[in-house]
């Protein structure tokens, strides 16, 4: 009988934990593109901005980023190894109405297993 109740418990708990949230460990990715409207100095005009911070939130939970990291040369990005689930990436663009001088622009995105989700371009300014 305690064989019996020791199976019944593995396999529950094995059930349970299969369920997995959004986040790492996938073979799902998010692509896109950041390009800057520089309206400020430098090199005015508008680009893809490499070297940019982008970052991501993992489900629909919390308003704190889970991940960052920098644009490629060219401005793209690509989050990897993501689980099926619900994402939002962001990029602060330049907002004088704000008193930190910044907002974020968000894209949502829903992916599956396996896939690639593409949020297109966010659209920054300096």
């Amino acid at each position: 009988m305690k064989k019996y109740f020791f199976i019944i418990c593995i396999i529950s708990i094995s059930l349970y934990s299969c369920a997995k949230e959004e986040g790492e460990g996938g073979r799902s990715s998010i692509t896109g593109t950041v390009h800057m409207n520089d309206i400020t100095g430098g090199i005015q005009g508008e680009y893809n901005v490499p070297d940019y911070d982008i970052y991501i939130i993992y489900g629909d939970e919390n308003n704190i980023y889970d991940d960052r990291m920098r644009t490629n040369y060219d401005g793209t990005f690509q989050f990897k190894n993501l689980r099926e689930g619900s994402y939002r990436i962001y990029a602060y663009t330049r907002d004088i109405t704000e008193e930190s001088g910044v907002s974020p622009v968000f894209k949502s995105t829903e992916i599956g297993g396996n896939e690639e989700a593409n949020v297109g371009t966010i659209e920054v300014e300096k």
